[in-house]
């Protein structure tokens, strides 16, 4: 007996400046599996931020046993990190997505042409589930990053930016797709204006090693994209078991502005003095003052982190022709 395979789209609706394109993709979904004669699938639209992380259990907690269930996450980074929360601790689940988000960052990691093979629903529903690894965070789990301080201030100013461009008339919602790296590097502008925040104290462990000073950021990065496409530690993979941390030391605010493209771009390495980076499988972050954090772009405050590579704790569905490839020049 052929095992079943159950298909549960996750939709993010802010991912779609018009709702036509949503329910084009409805349609679509509706469509292919007619044509296949399946019946085996459902589609939910998440109706805020978090909802998928409730739904997804509740939904598979009916199902046999012995069923796949394969997750879509049918929209940018934050779906597929709600997604990804959701699914943990379920037993025969794997993860897809289709990105019609910002940026994607996952999947840039693929072949850079290879985006619209993920929008294929014909090459999602037969393409095979890959281990990936992935990072616990605190209670939450990621897929490309964690990073605190300076970063994460950039991050939530970025998206401050974009939301009042939706708010907009259709002009200013289809430029907020367009612009997405511009309004990083706007947040980035705004964020140095955040003196107490570039001048932090830490400590952080890594694997039993200890860092103390100041720093404006300290970034954790499970893959290389960030942002769109920037990549500031350009080896980092979600398939080797380690993490990358980088840290910046602080400075003020003309050498941080200096020394951000630099950083966004991987060539960190030409500032040795400013630039530290560690590998590890476990990293411990503590400061007096409350750690503004950034997972995957979604904002979270806490009193102190821990981050924990988990190896191939995930089935990943790859629906590229050449596999992951990481950073490509």
């Amino acid at each position: 007996m052929d095992q079943i395979v159950k298909h549960l789209f996750i939709i993010n609706p802010r991912s779609f400046w018009k709702k036509t394109y949503q329910n084009q993709i409805v349609v679509g979904i509706h469509k292919f599996f007619k044509e296949m004669n399946n019946s085996e699938y459902d589609i939910h639209v998440s109706q805020f931020p978090r909802d998928a992380v409730g739904f997804i259990p509740l939904f598979a907690k009916d199902l046999p046993d012995t069923t796949i269930l394969r997750v879509y996450a049918v929209g940018g980074d934050g779906i597929l990190f709600d997604c990804l929360n959701g699914i943990i601790g379920l037993k025969n689940v794997e993860l897809a997505a289709i990105p019609y988000g910002y940026t994607n960052n996952f999947i840039r990691g693929f072949d850079k042409n290879e985006k619209n093979l993920f929008r294929l629903m014909s090459q999602q529903y037969n393409a095979p589930a890959i281990p990936m690894d992935i990072m616990r965070c605190g209670n939450n789990y990621a897929l490309n990053h964690c990073v605190v301080g300076i970063e994460a201030e950039t991050v939530q100013r970025a998206a401050k930016i974009r939301e009042r461009k939706e708010k907009g008339h259709f002009l200013n919602r289809w430029l907020s797709r367009r612009w997405y790296t511009l309004f990083y590097y706007a947040g980035g502008l705004g964020a140095c204006s955040n003196k107490k925040l570039l001048n932090q104290r830490y400590e952080a462990n890594i694997d039993g090693e200890k860092l103390t000073g100041a720093y404006q950021g300290i970034s954790i990065f499970n893959s290389p994209y960030y942002g769109g496409n920037l990549h500031p530690v350009n080896n980092a993979m979600p398939n080797d078991g380690i993490l990358d941390m980088l840290t910046l030391r602080s400075h003020s605010v003309f050498q941080t502005c200096c020394l951000f493209p630099f950083y966004v771009s991987g060539h960190y390495k030409m500032f040795p003095r400013n630039f530290t980076l560690k590998r590890g499988r476990k990293i411990k972050i503590h400061s007096e003052n409350i750690l503004l954090i950034s997972m995957d772009g979604i904002i979270f405050f806490e009193s102190e982190l821990d981050v924990e590579i988990l190896p191939a704790a995930i089935k990943f569905v790859d629906a590229s022709k050449h596999g992951y490839k990481g950073w490509r020049p």
